[in-house]
């Protein structure tokens, strides 16, 4: 998959495509059907399939006090599009003067004149331009205005409730993970840096991964069935995420405890995918009882990664 940064350097060869818009944070269910008919239509017309996206996300620019994480990294929000052979993908940048853009500017500079669209495959819920005054009504209208096909997806349910990004991310601030997944086309992934910890785990048989510099959603503090990935291998691991009250620290942590795994791992970038909800953060009484509860949460931790392979 090409990827293009700048459209001053958008190649002739892909003027003509089928495109969809959209910030695809999460990559969820609803972004899969709306990449899968983008491909169709390519595939039937002969045309590349692009992907119109925007790095940062547009939330983080306009409400920039709220401290708006994604549900996802640039980087694995590009691994999880190439995945539908698209053929480019193209990133603009995110910056005031694209927010104060009007729709129909974007419509008929960028995608009718500089990548002169054959095809727009969009969400029912979709919105574009200033104020996000652009919908998906009005694409459909421009489309009839210029002769680009328009082809509106509808949202997808699943048992009953629509799947949509914002969904996903209250999922996940509820600690809902086992859900979200179901949302996503894979479980949710926080990635960061192993940072230097109080080494306390180490003291009670369970050495953990400190993890440091994430840019995306933590989960709401509990502990957790987790994967582990790191320098291209995967392992069991089960994660807490908030405060220590046993030991009465209250500054909140995610530490990783990896199963079956002996080494150094400071300073290197580690992913870890939440596969279920064990339990939430509670006071021991004594760091035994806390030690007793820490190997039934590995073994129920271990069983349920067990199940989902």
């Amino acid at each position: 998959m090409q990827i293009i940064t700048d459209l001053a350097f958008f190649p002739e060869t892909l003027r003509g495509g089928a495109v969809s818009i959209g910030k695809f944070d999460g990559m969820h269910l609803g972004h899969s059907q709306i990449l899968q008919r983008l491909k169709s239509h390519a595939e039937d017309r002969h045309l590349p399939a692009i992907v119109l996206t925007f790095d940062p996300l547009p939330a983080s620019i306009l409400n920039p006090n709220n401290h708006f994480q994604p549900i996802c990294t640039l980087e694995r929000k590009i691994e999880l599009i190439s995945r539908f052979d698209i053929e480019a993908l193209l990133l603009l940048q995110t910056d005031a003067a694209l927010l104060c853009q009007s729709a129909e500017t974007f419509f008929f500079k960028t995608l009718r004149e500089r990548l002169d669209v054959s095809v727009i495959v969009e969400g029912r819920n979709f919105c574009f331009g200033h104020d996000r005054q652009g919908t998906a009504d009005s694409i459909r209208q421009y489309g009839l205005q210029t002769g680009i096909e328009i082809d509106i997806v509808e949202p997808i349910r699943l048992n009953g409730q629509l799947i949509s990004s914002s969904g996903i991310r209250k999922l996940l601030c509820e600690g809902n993970v086992e859900q979200a997944s179901e949302w996503m086309l894979q479980p949710y992934r926080l990635t960061g840096t192993v940072i230097q910890g109080d080494q306390r785990g180490r003291t009670l048989g369970f050495p953990t991964a400190n993890l440091g510099e994430t840019e995306t959603i933590i989960p709401k503090p509990g502990i957790y069935a987790t994967r582990t990935i790191f320098d291209g291998k995967t392992f069991a691991s089960t994660t807490h995420i908030g405060t220590n009250p046993t030991f009465r620290q209250s500054i909140p942590k995610i530490e990783v405890f990896i199963h079956d795994f002996c080494g150094n791992l400071y300073g290197q970038k580690i992913s870890i995918d939440f596969l279920a909800a064990l339990r939430e953060i509670i006071r021991f009484e004594t760091p035994e009882e806390l030690i007793r509860q820490m190997n039934l949460d590995i073994q129920k931790s271990r069983e349920i990664i067990i199940s989902s392979q």
